[in-house]
């Protein structure tokens, strides 16, 4: 019997989403997804042969909304047949440079970003090719021979500790490459207002700001993996991450903490008639509402809405989305969504 479980959502319109949808029993070495739509009540699906890291809203130069699929390799397609899929990741820097894999695709202004390990940024042109923002932030590559080059001498541990000991500059030369090699710089999200006002967050409370020429890292007051990031206007910024972080400022006048009670685990943020929506997988799960204090929601549905990854909202709709529930909130009542079958 299929277990699906949807891993990503984006709402399109109040009456259309797309969710990524995989069997929970596959085996996990041959990646596939389950692109669906549900568009005025009813579900569509479509395979790829890919595992879906990411889904982004696209407005197309040309017209229209679709959704963008984009898997963790760097991967992009979509269930609208016309989109122009093709990978984002340039190997050409390889040699020089860790790629590591993709985690967020978004679009500002006319054309998509892109951001994840090794500190890899990357944007769209007019004619649909893709560069990178700023190589001086990606990790540099690093060779293991070179590292592991260096060796101590001896069979047992009790031999190498003791050549160690004796040559303290070499152990403190392999410390050196070691952390180069194991140095992963990992950035989960990017959005801004302009192309010239991009920002991006990651782990250990990473925030750089990119004014269209080079990245610059900004002083923040937490260290807590930062996972999501929202754009009010050009002055206001929110972003979200673990350990009940909630960071509102911008690179120009810096980022003040959103006093949270609770340690929650914020994994995206959306922004509906005037509040702060945010989902949270873990201590406690759930929704929770910032609109000048920090709060769990309660739905007043049947069963309550604990088992949430995302919050999207779009034209006068508030969408929640878990691996087993979806629901949709208008301002005024809560209903939920019937899960997509695997056959559908």
């Amino acid at each position: 019997m299929t277990k699906l479980v949807l891993t990503r959502a984006r709402a399109i319109t109040n009456e259309v989403l797309y969710a990524a949808g995989v069997d929970d029993d596959a085996d996990a070495a041959e990646p596939m997804t389950k692109a669906y739509q549900f568009f005025h009540g009813k579900w569509q699906s479509r395979e790829f042969p890919v595992a879906t890291q990411r889904i982004a809203l696209y407005h197309r130069p040309k017209g229209g909304r679709i959704a963008v699929y984009m898997s963790r390799r760097g991967e992009m397609f979509s269930p609208e047949p016309s989109f122009r899929s093709g990978p984002i990741i340039n190997e050409a820097f390889s040699s020089t440079k860790k790629l590591g894999y993709l985690s967020d695709l978004r679009q500002v202004g006319k054309y998509l970003f892109a951001c994840g390990g090794g500190g890899q940024t990357y944007r769209q042109h007019d004619d649909g090719s893709r560069t990178a923002l700023d190589l001086s932030l990606f990790d540099d590559f690093v060779d293991s021979n070179w590292v592991f080059s260096i060796r101590a001498p001896g069979n047992t541990g009790r031999e190498q500790d003791a050549y160690w000991d004796n040559h303290p500059s070499e152990r403190a030369e392999l410390d050196r490459r070691l952390s180069l090699l194991n140095k992963n710089l990992l950035l989960n999200a990017i959005n801004g207002p302009s192309i010239d006002g991009l920002y991006v967050c990651g782990q250990k409370g990473v925030i750089c700001f990119c004014n269209g020429q080079k990245m610059e890292k900004l002083e923040v007051p937490t260290s807590s993996f930062l996972l999501d990031i929202l754009v009010e206007d050009e002055d206001t910024i929110w972003i979200c991450g673990r350990d009940g972080t909630l960071l509102r400022g911008n690179a120009r006048q810096g980022f003040t903490l959103v006093p949270c009670e609770e340690r929650p685990m914020f994994s995206t943020i959306t922004r509906f008639n005037g509040k702060i929506y945010l989902s949270s997988y873990a201590n406690p799960r759930g929704v929770f509402v910032y609109d000048g204090q920090l709060r769990q929601v309660a739905s007043g549905l049947r069963r309550e809405l604990n088992d949430v990854h995302t919050v999207d909202a779009i034209e006068g709709a508030l969408w929640v989305v878990g691996s087993k529930d979806i629901a949709r909130f208008d301002g005024t009542s809560w209903e939920r969504i019937k899960m997509p079958k695997w056959s559908d």
